[in-house]
């Protein structure tokens, strides 16, 4: 897989993106809202791209993740997510659908399925997690994109 494909599969992520979202609630912590940034650009060579996340919630905590994403030719997508809970970071599965790119990881703490959308000129996220057999939603956020990359 070269640089290319990268650039082309992900070029509608890159650039830097603010806005809120709402967390509810888990045993992570409490229901809350945040304010959050998000960045996506191509690195290593164009090999890959990789993201920045910071979450600020509504009581000043805050949490951090990076992710490395990778295409193959058949354009399935692989990402790991390094976060600052340290869960270790086993490989989100999926692809684009669409205009929403779809990556789901199952662990031995349940299944969680991230949605990145765009619409129009925001992005939006999602996340779903499910201890069993039903998806329940455990984060909702809208971006705006504040430079592009």
């Amino acid at each position: 897989m070269g640089p290319v494909k990268v650039l082309e599969v992900f070029a509608p992520l890159f650039g830097h993106w603010q806005g809120s979202e709402e967390q509810c609630s888990s045993r992570w912590g409490p229901a809350t809202t945040a304010r959050s940034a998000l960045s996506f650009r191509a690195d290593v060579g164009g090999a890959a791209m990789v993201s920045d996340y910071r979450q600020v919630r509504a009581d000043g905590s805050e949490f951090y993740a990076h992710g490395v994403f990778l295409v193959d030719d058949a354009l399935q997508v692989s990402c790991w997510l390094f976060d600052s809970y340290g869960y270790p970071p086993g490989p989100l599965l999926g692809g684009w659908v669409a205009k929403e790119l779809v990556l789901t990881k199952s662990t031995e703490r349940g299944t969680a399925t991230h949605r990145f959308l765009l619409d129009g000129e925001d992005l939006r996220y999602a996340i779903d997690f499910a201890t069993g057999e039903q998806l329940e939603p455990f984060l909702r956020g809208r971006y705006r994109a504040v430079s592009a990359h």
